[in-house]
């Protein structure tokens, strides 16, 4: 009787898979070969995803190790390259004044939404001063200077450190400098440890302002006063208009009580030989250069 075609179909199906099973019991190479390729594949797939997903848990869980790391690499007096380098190309650029060092840019990054980084560069691409300004309460990279006041080296964090601490290594020698805004309130506060031999002729600067929020540490007073003691402070000093600039040893009670109720929120340092006053409005990311949309002024600064 003969084979139907469907029984023919059965036998040359078994056929090849005799001749398969045949074949690779004659070739361990082949069998190695297969076993290999497919463990590779499982672990390319597995470590694809796991790459894939440590990465994702950095950028969102973890990330500010990382960028403390890149901070801790930039210093003033590097070139432009580095900071961008570390950082990415800076999201505004413009030209903002000719002193003795030649025509100066601001640069401005934003490496994430959390924090801002200010570099003032020479017509060399020296970065001359480096700010860099937390907006994230989450956020607190620390910075270190040398205390010649008290031989030994200084760390501020931002939105850890009292604005008020700082005081008592610049007493004597720092300035402190506002500036006010009718329709904003408190642009900026900034103390500023001048340069000296110690300091290997760098300036140092540190305080909060408004391009982010103010993280209250122990707030008692309303915004209403810092208005009444800026006032009383312009017309002590007689300065008049909205920026005030005094010694730090000068500022009242209750100005360094004020400063007090509130941690930093900016950092800045300047190259060797180079002082604050090139920034010509304030020390940092100046937020009436920054689009609205990125600088919520009037979500910053103290409470109303």
């Amino acid at each position: 009787m003969g084979e139907t075609e469907g029984e023919q179909e059965r036998r040359r199906r078994l056929s090849l898979g005799e001749r398969f099973k045949k074949l690779t019991e004659r070739n361990l190479a082949l069998v190695l070969i297969l076993y290999v390729s497919s463990a590779v594949t499982a672990v390319s797939t597995f470590i694809t995803a796991y790459v894939t997903g440590g990465h994702w848990y950095q950028q969102h869980f973890d990330w500010q190790a990382g960028e403390y790391a890149k901070l801790a690499k930039l210093h003033a007096g590097y070139t432009l390259d580095k900071f961008e380098e570390q950082l990415g190309r800076p999201s505004i650029q413009i030209a903002i004044n000719k002193t003795s060092l030649g025509g100066l840019t601001q640069n401005t990054f934003q490496p994430r939404p959390e924090y801002w980084v200010d570099a003032v560069t020479d017509p060399r691409n020296r970065v001359v001063a480096y700010a860099v300004t937390s907006c994230s309460s989450d956020f607190t990279p620390s910075f270190t200077y040398w205390d010649d006041q008290h031989n030994r080296y200084m760390t501020v964090s931002l939105n850890e450190t009292a604005f008020a601490s700082a005081f008592p290594s610049i007493r004597d020698v720092g300035t402190v400098t506002t500036d006010f805004s009718g329709s904003m309130g408190p642009k900026y506060y900034f103390a500023i440890k001048p340069s000296n031999a110690y300091s290997i002729n760098r300036s140092y600067a540190w305080g909060v302002s408004n391009v982010c929020p103010w993280k209250a540490i122990k707030p008692t007073h309303s915004s209403g006063t810092w208005v009444s003691w800026f006032n009383s402070q312009v017309q002590r000093f007689h300065t008049g208009g909205y920026e005030l600039r005094v010694q730090a040893k000068e500022v009242d009670r209750l100005g360094r009580d004020l400063m007090s109720e509130y941690a930093i929120n900016t950092y800045a340092e300047t190259a060797p030989t180079v002082d604050f006053g090139i920034y010509p409005e304030q020390i940092g990311a100046d937020p009436m250069l920054i689009p609205p949309a990125l600088s919520k002024l009037a979500d910053n600064g103290p409470p109303s």
